[in-house]
């Protein structure tokens, strides 16, 4: 396991077992405030994504900053399905266990220690990406930010969205060309990906005023999502939060 990885357990009532994530903090300087960022499929995005040294690389200029990576991987592939996917059998488990005792749980680590939570995203890529959505709408006020990378979005999380009033989420999504015709091979079925984050976003932007959005000549492969993850992560970094960016026409 990575050296700079904390490797953390919570018990989880709504999965009805034990739950293992990690934990990476970059910080510099003196920050009162923390920003929050929770990886679906977190160590793929350590050992496929690098998302560690790509973090790192962002902020070595940084003068202050405090940024914490909640990486929360699946045990396997199919236990990802059931989690990430709407029809899975664990799915509403999942989205409740992250509302409800994961994000609890990090806030009050670090509240406890006198920080101040500022932004709170989700980040994830395909399945991670659509869940990172399921979570989002069911509790839509805890979240600042969501970095979506070739979401494989249905019918289901647009009835979400579509549901929600006007919220203050900033919102990245990205998606290939070439992914309008993706095979998951746990179940065989063709995801239409493109069209889906195409529909997505027009509903998207009903709801939210800062949304950014890009379609790539790229394929459903995590060299997209890696080549792709600098300019993620530096939306997550350098977006304000809405009263921050209030603040700024007062």
């Amino acid at each position: 396991m990575n050296a700079r990885l904390e490797e953390c357990v919570i018990t989880s009532r709504y999965l009805r077992r034990d739950q293992r994530y990690y934990i990476h903090e970059y910080k510099r300087g003196h920050e009162e405030t923390a920003d929050v960022l929770f990886v679906q499929d977190g160590m793929d995005y350590v050992e496929h994504g690098g998302i560690l040294q790509t973090l790192e690389a962002i902020l070595v200029n940084s003068e202050s900053h405090h940024v914490v990576l909640v990486l929360v991987p699946p045990s396997s592939s199919e236990e990802r399905y059931h989690f990430y996917h709407p029809k899975g059998k664990q799915h509403e488990s999942y989205v409740q266990f992250f509302n409800k005792e994961l994000l609890r749980d990090i806030r009050r680590r670090f509240t406890s220690n006198g920080k101040k939570l500022r932004k709170i995203g989700l980040l994830g890529d395909s399945l991670g990406a659509a869940v990172s959505m399921s979570i989002a709408c069911d509790s839509p006020e805890s979240w600042s930010h969501m970095l979506l990378q070739s979401g494989a979005f249905t019918d289901f999380h647009g009835v979400k969205v579509r549901n929600l009033q006007k919220k203050d989420w900033f919102v990245y999504q990205v998606v290939g060309l070439g992914e309008e015709s993706v095979i998951y091979p746990l179940t065989g079925e063709t995801l239409p990906i493109l069209s889906f984050n195409r529909t997505l976003h027009h509903q998207l932007q009903s709801i939210t005023d800062t949304i950014t959005y890009y379609e790539e000549d790229e394929q459903h492969l995590w060299e997209f999502w890696r080549r792709d993850l600098p300019r993620a992560l530096n939306y997550f970094i350098d977006t304000n939060t809405k009263g921050e960016r209030d603040e700024q026409y007062v």
